[in-house]
């Protein structure tokens, strides 16, 4: 019986011997799949951690490209307000050209009389400033007088009793001008500017020449020094031989020798044109003035028969008296444009 015990102990003892090392055997097989298992993880969860970064970045890359979509599309907004905005002004404004245009046709048409008399009226009122420009600007009573006499037979023409009053200032205007003295202006400027003209033809009084003795011996090296002083003198009395001076029996003055006739020429040229620019400004004073001095000048300084000629005519133009007073003709001129309004 007790063998028996004996035994099933053994048997047992064995039994759990066998079942630990079947267990170590287990445990020492599962141990490289746990540990395979364990980096599987590891490697997932990395891989995870990764994908999440990559879809976070996405996820901040598409927020700010719908940010910029948003700024654009409330640009776009914007300039479709403002778009919206400048076409209604452009339809404000071709409503207002339509009426304009609509107001235009519904206007009776102008006939061809009516276009002729409105053209007629223009040239009435060009002439009518040409009379006045003529009169003011230039002192030319006889074109100022002209023009009035053209403008008034085109308002003849016209044959329009309305404009009579018009007719009637013209001609209180042209009595006017033809009361002022009858001055040839244009005739005395013509003149004056050919005598300018011809002012190089006239001849220039020569005074007597100084003559050298050209027998006398130069000075000789040695001399030369010891007479410098005589140098001086000569070389002065060359110098003053460029203008000669005399007087004759009738008291005139000094003359330029020819070297220097180009001045005299040109002085008196000045003169003549000076007094023709006082004769188209009326200014009698200047003009007498500058007439005189030409006179004066022609007396002193030249001589001939073109000078006596010349000297004829500038003492004939001094009689003419251009001081004059140009009355106002421009009450013609403001009734019309007062009319055409």
């Amino acid at each position: 019986m007790a063998n028996n015990e004996n035994k099933q102990q053994i048997d047992d003892n064995v039994q759990d011997a066998e079942l630990l090392t079947d267990k170590k055997t287990a445990a020492s097989v599962l141990k490289p799949v746990w540990i395979a298992l364990a980096i599987v993880l590891l490697i997932g969860l990395a891989a995870g951690g990764w994908l999440y970064q990559q879809i976070n970045s996405q996820q901040q890359q598409q927020a700010q490209h719908f940010s910029s979509i948003e700024d654009e599309l409330s640009g776009l907004q914007s300039n479709s307000s403002q778009r919206q905005r400048q076409l209604q002004q452009l339809k404000e404004q071709l409503q207002a050209q339509s009426d304009k245009l609509d107001e235009f046709i519904s206007r009776e048409t102008l006939t061809s009389e009516e276009l002729k008399r409105t053209w007629a009226l223009q040239e009435i009122e060009y002439l009518l400033n040409v009379a006045n420009q003529r009169a003011l600007l230039a002192h030319d009573v006889e074109g100022a007088i002209r023009a009035l006499e053209m403008a008034d037979k085109q308002i003849q023409a016209m044959s329009d009793y309305r404009l009579h009053p018009l007719r009637a200032l013209i001609a209180e205007e042209i009595m006017k001008l033809e009361a002022l003295a009858d001055i040839d202006t244009a005739g005395i400027a013509i003149k004056l500017q050919t005598a300018a003209n011809h002012v190089q033809t006239l001849r220039v009084k020569k005074g007597p020449q100084v003559e050298f003795d050209e027998s006398q011996p130069m000075p000789t090296a040695a001399e030369t020094e010891a007479a410098w002083k005589q140098a001086l003198d000569d070389i002065w009395q060359q110098l003053r031989s460029l203008v000669v001076i005399r007087h004759d029996q009738t008291g005139e003055a000094a003359v330029l020798v020819p070297e220097q006739r180009y001045f005299l020429y040109q002085n008196l040229r000045l003169q003549l044109e000076s007094a023709r620019l006082a004769l188209l400004n009326a200014d009698n004073e200047n003009y007498q003035h500058s007439l005189q001095t030409a006179i004066d000048w022609l007396q002193q300084y030249f001589t001939g028969n073109q000078r006596d000629a010349l000297l004829n005519t500038l003492k004939k133009l001094q009689d003419a008296q251009i001081n004059i007073s140009i009355p106002d003709i421009s009450g013609s001129l403001n009734w019309l444009e007062e009319y055409q309004q």
